[in-house]
Formats: C-alpha cells, structure tokens, sequence
C-alpha cells in the first residue's frame, strides 16, 4: 500500500501510534505529529497503542532531554547508564509521558500470543523485535492504519502507513 500523510488518516478510524509519532510531537519537530495527537483527544482519530511503545518512547524521551542539557554528548543509554547518577537531574522527559498519557489514547498490553504471533512477523517481514509486537498486536485486534516514519513498515502486507510530511 502506498505511504499517505498523516493529514490524511480518516477521521473514525483506528489508528496504531509508534513511538515516533510521540517523539516528534512532544519535541516540536512535527506540527502534523502533534495535530494527530490532538485529532486522537478530541475522538476524531482513536489513537491506539502498547505500552511498550509508550516505555519506549519514555526512555527516548530521557535520552533526548539528558543530550540537550549536555549531560551527554550523544543519545546513549549507555553512556548515561555509566553516569547513571545524572539521571536524577531529568524530569521533563516524565512531565512528556505524563502528557501522553493524559491524551485521550487507548494503551493495550502485549500478552504470550501477540508475543508469538510478533515472531511470524518478524520472519515474515524482517522486522525488529518492537516493530513487529506492533504488527502483531494490530494483526490481534484488527487495527489497519499505522501512524509513524518508521520505513521498515511499508514491506508489511495489510498494514496502511501514515507518515508525517513535514520531516526531512
């Protein structure tokens, strides 16, 4: 299926959100990833998720924020994880998943059948472990449209992709 803009998600749609999609928005690199964000909490778009997605975008937050403070010079857990003791200095990236949280989204758990189900995607398309929880988990519940710039999704059959437009 062709790539469209996430201007172009139909409105009442069902709509899975990467970690991306959050990434962007909160960091105010895309105006069309916070507009979605906003579609999905005023009911427009139901914006659905797992929380794996979600503790992932947590820990790039963390990452992000310990790199603009200068507290390391690139996004590294492990460079941060060996100066462990500048993780008590961050906060904002935890005032951002509050955010997302408080968005009007539907997060969902990953259980052992979505857990299997990711292993045939990842065969099947070549997928990387979190990526394909996310396949397996929209397979699951019957979830067609995918909003992120991930590109690896587009070889997945089945699955519409939303991208934002106005990244590079």
């Amino acid at each position: 299926m062709p790539v469209a803009p996430l201007s172009q998600v139909p409105g009442g749609s069902n709509l899975f959100i990467d970690a991306n999609i959050f990434i962007y928005a909160l960091n105010g690199q895309s105006a069309e990833c916070r507009q979605l964000l906003e579609r999905c909490s005023r009911e427009e778009v139901t914006g659905i998720s797992l929380f794996e997605v979600l503790h992932e975008a947590t820990h790039r937050l963390m990452l992000a924020e310990a790199l603009s403070q200068g507290l390391i010079r690139r996004e590294s857990a492990a460079i941060l994880r060996a100066n462990f003791n500048l993780i008590g200095n961050l906060g904002d990236y935890w005032q951002d998943t509050q955010r997302i949280l408080a968005l009007n989204l539907l997060f969902l758990s990953s259980d052992e059948d979505i857990t299997r189900r990711a292993q045939v995607e990842r065969d099947q398309a070549h997928l990387l472990t979190n990526d394909s929880l996310i396949v397996a988990c929209m397979r699951t519940y019957q979830i067609q449209f995918l909003a992120t710039r991930d590109t690896d999704f587009e070889r997945v059959p089945g699955i519409q992709v939303f991208r934002p437009s106005d990244l590079p």
